[in-house]
């Protein structure tokens, strides 16, 4: 079911640019995949968005076959066709060495900031910018996988949340540890319902630890708790997540509590996010 004759070009790749369905998409996999890397489900789902919602690009990464008319590269986007259940435009070779695989693949990876600013569709990425936008988008829980047009279209539509944050939270030598992603996560969510001026005054205390009465003495107990970690691992970025939210809270309703609890339910809602937390847990 290869849809071009190869038989006559044996020795010589030759490339076609076809539509491929869904149908002509399993057969594949289940006739010519026969020594491929285990699937990873959550790049297909990635993929698999891209197709669906009309987000995919052509490019000259695309499908390739041996003269024997095993697969050798693709088996993602085949099967994200298959769960996207559309078809979809791509380049396929065939008659291609099999040996010339143990490069593909092998070069240096490109970064999603690599990618966006490839694309030059939101102007000079950073790694900040993403990380930040990560850290918003998953909140309580770990940050979505997302592709480039998601990130690009996400990036977007929180661009000026970001941006104060990243502004009013800089990466300098007296915050180490307290201007994070995770931190500029609360504070991009916060600049959608708090003032920013109010936004903007506690970052400033907050980064530098110059306070102006005992009263804010919650911004002491927040940076030290901030400077005193040094693990990534999940249930300490809750921690930090969590904390920095509870602190705000209180920063915004005068309260000066002797001790810092990590809220748990999610203080400061994006737009489009209907179902977050009230807050009664504080």
């Amino acid at each position: 079911m290869i849809p071009v004759d190869t038989a006559k070009n044996k020795n010589n790749p030759i490339v076609k640019r076809i539509t491929l369905s869904p149908e002509l998409a399993i057969h594949w996999l289940e006739t010519a995949n026969t020594n491929n890397r285990k699937v990873s489900e959550k790049h297909v789902r990635r993929l698999a968005r891209d197709m669906a919602e009309g987000k995919w690009k052509l490019t000259h990464n695309g499908i390739a076959f041996d003269s024997n008319g095993n697969l050798l590269d693709g088996q993602h986007r085949l099967w994200a066709i298959v769960e996207a259940d559309v078809s979809v435009e791509m380049y396929v070779w065939f008659n291609v060495d099999p040996e010339s695989m143990i490069a593909v693949d092998n070069g240096k990876t490109r970064s999603m900031a690599d990618i966006l600013n490839i694309a030059g569709e939101n102007g000079d990425v950073t790694n900040y910018q993403l990380a930040t936008l990560r850290a918003m988008l998953g909140g309580f829980g770990n940050p979505p996988i997302l592709s480039p047009s998601e990130m690009s279209q996400n990036l977007v539509r929180y661009y000026e949340a970001i941006e104060f944050a990243l502004t009013h939270l800089p990466m300098i030598a007296s915050s180490k540890r307290i201007c994070t992603a995770t931190t500029r996560a609360v504070i991009a969510r916060a600049w959608y319902s708090v003032s920013p001026s109010i936004l903007k005054e506690f970052c400033r205390k907050l980064t530098t630890g110059i306070i102006t009465s005992p009263d804010e003495s919650l911004i002491v107990l927040l940076r030290q708790f901030l400077q005193a970690q040094s693990s990534n691992s999940y249930s300490e970025r809750m921690q930090r997540y969590g904390k920095v939210q509870r602190a705000l809270v209180a920063w915004l309703k005068g309260e000066n509590p002797s001790r810092l609890f990590a809220a748990t339910s999610e203080q400061f809602a994006l737009p489009q996010e209907t179902n977050a937390g009230s807050g009664k847990d504080l």
